[in-house]
């Protein structure tokens, strides 16, 4: 909520829970309150010899702990005594464990009594293996729901993701236009089409159509996907109403900037990078700020409140682009707000492009009601 909003009755069960992890073999982790995702170091290579890492989940009071085990690869040996995870519940002493190669769960989906989790990764002298990889979610999120729709060609599904699906390993192929070769990783196609933040995770519904005969890759949220062929299927997710109805490009009432370049060529001729040649689509050279010019802005003004879903960004000719951005927002031109995006507490600074010529596109989650966009 903004600031100087608050609601009497607030509990402590509402502040965030601690999550820690500890230990020279961590490897990605992104731990929050209700989900979060985890693996051991250098995963999907081979972890290193003489580790150790120590994951503490605890989930709100009145939760449990759903643990999906996406891969346990330890090298075997007895007892899981060189490599091994162990998995255990701090408040009432049960254990899951030691897993490895040859010692793997009995179901990937570990299904728990209890609102805190120890999860414990330990390796000694080994010569192969990729690790593990392991994502978490409460029993509010428990998963997926399948569905088939009326006309039976289509078939819709629920699927809870976990926060911290962004950087785990797999490729997506297509793009939120097009929808989703359904080979991609499911939830790491989510976080490209702006569906979910990667740092919180989410419920997202999704179709699974007919496949198309050429998926274009495309830049967006921070991650790139691969322009891939033919499918059988595809993945197309659902968007919820608002921002489905928001599909279009905002018109622009007017630009502002703090500087514009005005450049003077080699043959003397003059032209204005003014801030009124920063429209999307905009032939020839677009908005650029006087060079050397420190804190250079851009500034859009919408005409009204409009509720704003993301922004596209691209470069322009010769070869000039911005590689990344903070955003902030107005409601009346004067009292300015960052953009901090699901929960942050740091100003987000979204991913630009990396040419002059391609489109990026960064979703705004949550939205953002305003009329001044900087």
């Amino acid at each position: 909520r903004s600031s100087g909003e608050t609601e009497a009755g607030s509990s402590l069960a509402e502040l965030p829970l601690p999550r820690l992890s500890a230990g020279d073999g961590c490897g990605h982790t992104l731990l929050t309150p209700h989900s979060g995702t985890l693996s051991s170091k250098n995963y999907p290579g081979t972890y290193p010899n003489h580790t150790a890492c120590r994951w503490q989940l605890r989930a709100p009071p009145g939760t449990s702990l759903l643990l999906a085990l996406g891969d346990v690869d330890l090298e075997p040996s007895e007892r899981c005594a060189r490599s091994s995870l162990l998995l255990t519940d701090p408040d009432v002493g049960t254990a899951y464990g030691p897993y490895c190669r040859n010692a793997v769960p009995a179901t990937p989906l570990l299904v728990t009594n209890s609102s805190a989790v120890t999860v414990l990764f330990n390796s000694t002298s080994h010569r192969s293996g990729r690790g593990l990889l392991l994502s978490y979610a409460t029993s509010q999120h428990p998963g997926r729901e399948g569905r088939a729709s009326p006309d039976r060609l289509t078939v819709r599904f629920s699927v809870y993701c976990p926060a911290g699906c962004k950087d785990i390993d797999g490729d997506i192929w297509g793009n939120p236009s097009q929808g989703y070769r359904d080979t991609s990783v499911l939830c790491k196609a989510a976080v490209h089409a702006g569906v979910i933040a990667d740092e919180l995770g989410g419920q997202v519904t999704l179709a699974r159509e007919k496949g198309i005969t050429l998926y274009e890759s495309a830049f967006a949220n921070g991650l790139r996907s691969k322009r891939g062929s033919l499918s059988e299927k595809r993945l197309l997710f659902h968007r919820a109403p608002l921002v489905a109805a928001c599909g279009d490009v905002l018109d622009v009432a007017a630009f502002k900037a703090s500087s514009y370049w005005h450049e003077v060529d080699a043959l003397g001729q003059s032209r204005a990078w003014a801030a009124e040649r920063a429209a999307l689509g905009t032939a020839g050279h677009s908005w650029a700020a006087e060079p050397g010019s420190e804190g250079a802005w851009l500034e859009l003004d919408l005409g009204t409140r409009r509720n704003v879903t993301g922004i596209i960004t691209k470069g322009s000719e010769p070869g000039y682009y911005v590689t990344s951005y903070r955003v902030s927002s107005s409601r009346d031109g004067r009292n300015w707000r960052s953009y901090r995006g699901s929960g942050g507490q740091e100003d987000k600074v979204f991913e630009g492009n990396t040419d002059s010529h391609g489109e990026v596109s960064n979703a705004f989650i949550p939205p953002i009601v305003t009329r001044y966009i900087r």
